[in-house]
């Protein structure tokens, strides 16, 4: 953990301290709060007896107190900035010893690849990108500048794609396209992304992708678009931008997300979605609609 002046932090967010400048040990929790430490608060009215750093709200209405803060517009936001920038250790770049690369791969000087993994043929990885322990990279894969991918995800294998013989006998339809991550994209551990079958598998700018996702062959995900734990996307898939997938939502081939989308966890997705809608329930119903046949139904009682 890191020794920050309180104004130091303050100077950062280029807001204004209020309150003595202290030395900030460690970044906690509200509920775990210790001497010289910073928190967020998303609370107007808070009281703390500790000498610490609270982030607030700019509706906070200050009262006697030992705290110091900083009136911020998103505690949570200015919390995660804070916390990166002082209390995280810089990564050190390198490739371990124990993974392997391919030919005529291209990787940036700045760029951490973990212990085991494997990097295929004809990669190029962009600088800044940071690649954890046990995770494969298949061949032609195209990866932007300052990713961060966990470990055990599989990136650019053979997706699932067959036609079938007169008699039942399945044929494997061979996949000869390639994955392309934008940048600042986030994949998380145990994940699997498709190559395209012909095409592109495409991930744009800013995607952040929870742990245990799948993303089939040839989809195609907008920028700042959040899939959380578990999704199933099948086979080209078009989903927008500023989309949030909850958890366990499958959605079926072929379909397209219009932006700004909302799909509520565990929800089935069988028909095109227009641009800001939300979506909830099994029956990947509209959410009023969802409501009003809910408190018909008396739903859940």
């Amino acid at each position: 953990m890191g020794d920050v002046k309180a104004s130091h932090i303050a100077d950062f967010l280029n807001l204004e301290l209020i309150g003595d400048d202290i030395s900030i040990y460690k970044a906690l929790a509200l509920d775990t709060l210790e001497p010289d430490s910073i928190v967020f608060s998303k609370s107007k009215s808070i009281i703390i007896k500790e000498s610490c750093l609270v982030l607030v709200p700019f509706d906070f209405e200050a009262k006697e107190s030992m705290f110091s803060y900083i009136k911020v517009q998103n505690p949570r936001l200015a919390f995660a900035k804070v916390v990166q920038n002082f209390f995280v250790d810089k990564v050190i770049y390198d490739i371990d010893n124990t993974s392997t690369i391919g030919d005529n791969c291209y990787i940036a000087k700045e760029v951490k690849i973990s212990k085991y993994c494997i990097i295929g043929n004809n990669v190029s990885i962009g600088r800044g990108t940071v690649i954890n322990n046990h995770v494969v990279i298949g061949d032609n894969t195209v990866i932007g500048e300052n990713c961060y991918i966990k470990s055990g995800s599989v990136i650019g294998e053979d997706g699932f794609g067959f036609d079938f013989e007169d008699d039942g006998r399945p044929i494997r339809i061979p996949h000869l396209g390639k994955v392309v991550l934008g940048n600042r994209v986030e994949i998380g551990a145990k994940n699997t992304i498709a190559k395209a079958t012909l095409g592109v598998t495409k991930i744009e700018d800013n995607v952040k992708i929870d742990d245990q996702v799948h993303i089939a062959h040839n989809c195609s995900i907008g920028k700042n678009t959040i899939i959380t734990a578990c999704a199933e996307i099948s086979g080209s898939v078009k989903i927008g931008q500023k989309c949030w997938i909850a958890p366990n939502v499958s959605i079926i081939q072929k379909v397209s997300i219009g932006d700004n989308v909302t799909i509520g966890i565990g929800a089935v997705v069988t028909k095109d979605i227009e641009k800001n809608k939300k979506i909830m329930g099994l029956e990947s119903l509209e959410l009023r609609p969802l409501l009003k046949v809910k408190k018909r139904i008396e739903y859940g009682k």
